[in-house]
């Protein structure tokens, strides 16, 4: 009978290992992950709005430190410029940011994400028309904003279908309630 506790021991170990093997503890995302992706692509969301709010914030305060010009009003302009240079720092911090989050990204989004995300890259509107310095107007800067907004819906749409937010398709009351609530949003 005595060689029958080494067997006993070996096979509890191999049980005990087999469990531990699979934990995973809650909380940590493994790469490549639903939770590593979600968690990419809130930080790429939340990249992009600082610098959208940021060069908003430096479009304004460039504008006005261009309009109060003049010997009467020095300190003025002198305040207002060195607000504009306080903006401009911060709205290259805020791109710095949006490019390393879209690093993120591409170490691990898909395809169809990565696209949408480098196209909302690009769709990030500039103060200036490209290829020149010449400062756009401010409706021009705004319709450039708004069209940049459904392009990040259009990013928002590509990443809830990677980490499967929509409903499946025999889901049919979730579907339905989706369904009700857009047409409520709609109706306000």
């Amino acid at each position: 009978m005595e060689p029958l506790a080494p067997a006993a021991v070996r096979a509890a170990g191999v049980v005990t290992k087999a469990a531990l093997s699979r934990y995973r503890p809650a909380g940590v995302a493994r790469v490549g992950s639903a939770e590593d992706r979600a968690q990419s692509y809130r930080r790429f969301l939340d990249a992009i709005a600082h610098v959208i709010d940021t060069q908003i914030l430096y479009f304004y305060r460039r504008r006005d430190a261009e309009a109060v010009q003049g010997r009467r009003r020095r300190r003025l302009h002198a305040r207002l410029v060195e607000l504009r240079d306080e903006a401009w720092r911060n709205y290259t911090q805020a791109q710095h940011e949006v490019h390393a989050a879209l690093l993120g990204i591409r170490l691990c989004a898909p395809t169809s994400v990565l696209a949408a995300a480098e196209n909302l890259v690009r769709a990030v509107p500039r103060y200036y028309q490209p290829g020149t310095s010449v400062t756009l107007g401010e409706d021009d800067f705004l319709t450039a904003h708004d069209e940049c907004a459904e392009v990040k819906a259009a990013f928002l749409e590509a990443a809830r279908h990677d980490l499967a937010y929509n409903p499946r398709p025999w889901q049919l009351l979730r579907k339905w309630r989706e369904r009700k609530y857009r047409e409520q949003a709609a109706q306000q």
